[in-house]
């Protein structure tokens, strides 16, 4: 967790450092960052449905968060092996869900069926937020370079006005590119890859807490259930 702040703030100061201080006031170009911001904000809306964009927003919240580790629920799975009944608060949606149904007395057939959906469904949430941060990534640079065509119509419109400032008018065109290719490689790129671990993490959290459920359904003797809780924890 701690590293995503300490890569993003290294990011910045190669980016400070590289561009130049004395420079920075030039790269800031408002129309450049309206078209690269604005523009992928506005694709990133026209190209998702509410709720793969609300599963974005949790994923990227939970990048903030302690990663996935059985340990973190080895007390209620233990608690739950002895009594499978026992009315704890998990915070695991999983073994909360599993808890619900054990209440309705659901035929085992059935609740492997219904957990195994609900454990579909978890894994589906960051699925959708991963696949939507990769689809993300390839908008900024085409805006970038949208941005710099703009930039070079207007420079030649003006070209017989002025043409001692094609030097900086030219400049201030591929700014946008700039943006573009920061945003999108220096950005959004990173957090999809991390977002991408994180997954699979979940991935390997939910099936280990889906077998554990699925042994405790099935009344097995509690010291086994723990034993094999321990084992997977590690």
């Amino acid at each position: 967790m701690i590293s995503l702040p300490i890569g993003f703030i290294l990011c910045s100061v190669i980016f400070y450092f590289t561009m130049g201080s004395a420079n920075l006031g030039f790269y800031f170009n408002t129309h450049s960052l309206l078209l690269i911001c604005g523009g992928s904000v506005t694709i990133l809306l026209m190209s998702n449905p509410n709720l793969v964009l609300k599963n974005l927003m949790t994923e990227l919240a939970g990048l903030f968060k302690e990663d996935y580790k059985l340990s973190l629920v080895t007390d209620d799975l233990v608690k739950l092996s002895q009594n499978k009944f026992d009315k704890l608060q998990s915070q695991d949606p999983l073994i909360s869900y599993a808890q619900d149904l054990w209440t309705q007395g659901l035929p085992h057939e059935t609740f492997i069926l219904l957990v195994s959906q609900k454990r579909k469904e978890l894994e589906q949430r960051s699925t959708d937020a991963v696949q939507c941060l990769k689809n993300l990534a390839k908008y900024p640079s085409a805006l970038g370079m949208v941005g710099t065509v703009i930039g070079i119509v207007n420079l030649f419109r003006a070209l017989d006005e002025n043409k001692n400032s094609i030097g900086p008018a030219f400049a201030t065109a591929l700014t946008a590119t700039f943006f573009g290719l920061m945003l999108s490689n220096g950005l959004v790129m990173p957090l999809a890859d991390r977002m991408q671990i994180r997954h699979m993490n979940h991935k390997k959290y939910l099936q280990h807490v889906y077998q554990v459920l699925l042994m405790i359904n099935q009344n097995e003797a509690a010291h086994l259930i723990q034993t094999e809780v321990s084992q997977r924890a590690a």
